[in-house]
């Protein structure tokens, strides 16, 4: 006679949300009106995504969404500062044959 299979065990239950990871994805959103404050969202993204590895604690998705909104909006930032001085560039390329 086998024996009766047991019944699935319930994942362990995730550490404390990493403050860090917060911080990270606040900084993140903050850098839509100040854009310094997404570098700041970069970093805490990446220091938090190894604290929630070494400690095990959740809150992986709260710094991976800061991680990618910070990079989304650096990337905007660097695009717009080369736009604008292209277009300066090209103002006073056009003003000096005038």
């Amino acid at each position: 006679m086998t024996p009766a299979p047991s019944p699935p065990q319930p994942p362990a239950p995730a550490g404390p949300t990493n403050l860090m990871a917060l911080a990270a994805f606040a900084l993140s959103v903050l850098g839509t009106l100040v854009p310094p404050a997404a570098l700041g969202g970069v970093v805490c993204g990446h220091l938090a995504r190894r604290q929630i590895r070494h400690r095990r604690e959740s809150g992986d998705s709260w710094a991976l969404a800061g991680l990618i909104l910070g990079y989304l909006l650096i990337l905007l930032s660097l695009a717009g500062l080369l736009l604008f001085g292209g277009f300066v560039a090209t103002m006073f390329g056009v003003m000096a044959f005038l």
